[in-house]
């Protein structure tokens, strides 16, 4: 470090004695007012301000807030909670294009079909175009009936097919017995016959 001949110490404010200076001792001794202002900044408006008290007595305060504020707290918190709006409480929608399934899928679904007949009525292209979902559940829908119906018929009809099946072969079954009856018949009644002709020849052949 290098000596500075001229350094005099640390600085300090130069003290002007102040003939206007007073010492107060009681400051919340205060003479009588006729208004009170408030310096506040905020960007919102109508903020009011009531049940202003100043004194010296905390009693007076006590009594005067019992007179006041105390009365007219509760009631304005009350007010305020019938205000206030709920949390489940949504705004209504504007128009059908605003509606969103979950929050009500039964009036979704309604508004959605109303407005595609609404405009299929006029250009169902136009309608497809400006509501395709629902024209996509009612081509599922379509879809689904369709499948029911040729499921029910194709089980309609492989059920069908056994019973005509099982009618064929009882029809096969009687015939096939009428003819082996008719079978047994024929060979019983030739044989009677040959009998008879063997018992002719050996009769003429005795006679002879």
């Amino acid at each position: 470090m290098i000596d500075n001949p001229a350094y005099k110490g640390e600085w300090a404010p130069r003290k002007i004695k102040n003939p206007d200076f007073f010492e107060d001792k009681h400051p919340a001794n205060l003479e009588p007012m006729g208004a009170i202002g408030f310096e506040i900044w905020t960007m919102q408006s109508d903020i009011l301000f009531d049940n202003i008290y100043i004194g010296h007595s905390i009693e007076d305060a006590e009594k005067f807030a019992d007179e006041t504020f105390n009365e007219k707290h509760p009631i304005e918190q009350l007010v305020e909670l019938a205000e206030k709006p709920k949390v489940d409480d949504k705004p209504a929608a504007k128009s059908p294009m605003d509606l969103v399934f979950l929050d009500d899928p039964v009036h979704y679904i309604r508004e959605k079909l109303d407005l595609f007949f609404t405009i299929a009525q006029n250009d169902p292209v136009q309608a497809i175009k400006f509501v395709p979902e629902a024209a996509a559940g009612l081509g599922a829908v379509a879809i689904t009936i369709i499948a029911l119906i040729a499921g029910i018929i194709t089980m309609s009809g492989s059920s069908a097919v056994p019973q005509k099946a099982k009618k064929a072969a009882g029809d096969a079954k009687d015939a096939a017995a009428a003819a082996k009856d008719k079978v047994a018949e024929a060979v019983s009644t030739g044989t009677d016959a040959a009998k008879d002709t063997v018992n002719k020849r050996s009769t003429r052949s005795t006679a002879s």
